[in-house]
């Protein structure tokens, strides 16, 4: 089976008060091997917290230089493919991406989440 294991980094705990995703990074898995990997920050446009920025290790002055949340998320979106999904911490990073993929107009990930390996 080759699945996408994901890991989130975002401004806050829920998409459903208005916190994005900041961090992407992600590794495309068959029977154990790697088999290509992506990784980025993204702005979400506003400023993080200096909670989440001393609990992600992730600076604003870096978020300024990064692109856009949706610009990562397209290109994330076209990473994932329809490849089944993984995550360690599933019921979080499922509701940031499937709102993720809601803002872009890419509709949410319906079955595919979470992969069954």
């Amino acid at each position: 089976m080759t699945a996408v294991v994901l890991d989130f980094e975002t401004t806050g705990l829920s998409p459903a008060y208005d916190d994005r995703m900041i961090e992407v990074g992600a590794v495309r898995v068959r029977d154990g091997e790697m088999l290509d990997s992506f990784h980025e920050l993204a702005n979400p446009g506003r400023p993080i917290s200096a909670f989440i920025a001393g609990y992600t290790g992730i600076t604003n002055a870096e978020l300024a230089k990064a692109r856009p949340t949706a610009e990562v998320m397209a290109d994330f979106a076209a990473f994932l493919g329809d490849s089944p999904v993984v995550a360690h911490n599933a019921s979080f990073d499922s509701k940031f991406l499937n709102a993720e993929l809601h803002l872009i107009g890419r509709g949410g990930l319906g079955p595919r989440w979470p992969a069954r390996c």
